[in-house]
């Protein structure tokens, strides 16, 4: 209890520096509701790298930035060919986003990127597949004009 109250003692004077009583207090419990969620959501290893008790072993994301990110004519390009990506078999589940941010995260999210594309695959060796598939490789062709940077972030489950 003594490392609760120092805890949220220090919280407190950190987040009052720039906020109210109020903000403080709104932002602690979220933090705590989202501290909460996260223990119960990562309770046991099993369930922090599944989703609907499919095991998540290979995650490929790409980020996005369109270099005219105001015409939806290279918008509309660019979704399409990331959609027809979806035909490759060694892709287990796909996910097309674009920014989304809240009041709580604003400081550390970056929202910069048009789209953001994450690719669930069963092994690095079907991400490798995929790297080379004949659809993967014509869509970069076909699209490579439409972004200005593309970041790309790997990640085997531990």
């Amino acid at each position: 209890m003594l490392f609760a109250n120092r805890f949220f003692a220090y919280l407190y004077s950190k987040t009052m520096e720039n906020s109210s009583r109020r903000e403080f207090l709104e932002k602690s419990t979220a933090a705590l509701v989202a501290g909460t969620v996260m223990t119960t959501l990562s309770s046991s290893e099993a369930e922090a790298n599944t989703v609907k008790g499919e095991v998540l072993p290979f995650v490929h994301h790409v980020f996005f930035w369109l270099k005219n990110p105001k015409n939806k004519q290279e918008h509309d390009k660019l979704l399409a060919g990331l959609r027809a990506l979806g035909k490759i078999k060694e892709i287990k589940m796909a996910h097309i986003g674009s920014p989304s941010i809240n009041d709580f995260d604003k400081p550390v999210t970056d929202a910069s990127y048009s789209f953001s594309v994450l690719l669930i695959f069963g092994s690095k060796s079907d991400e490798e597949k995929y790297l080379v598939h004949p659809l993967h490789k014509q869509f970069i062709e076909d699209h490579k004009n439409l972004w200005s940077k593309v970041v790309v972030y790997d990640s085997a489950v531990i």
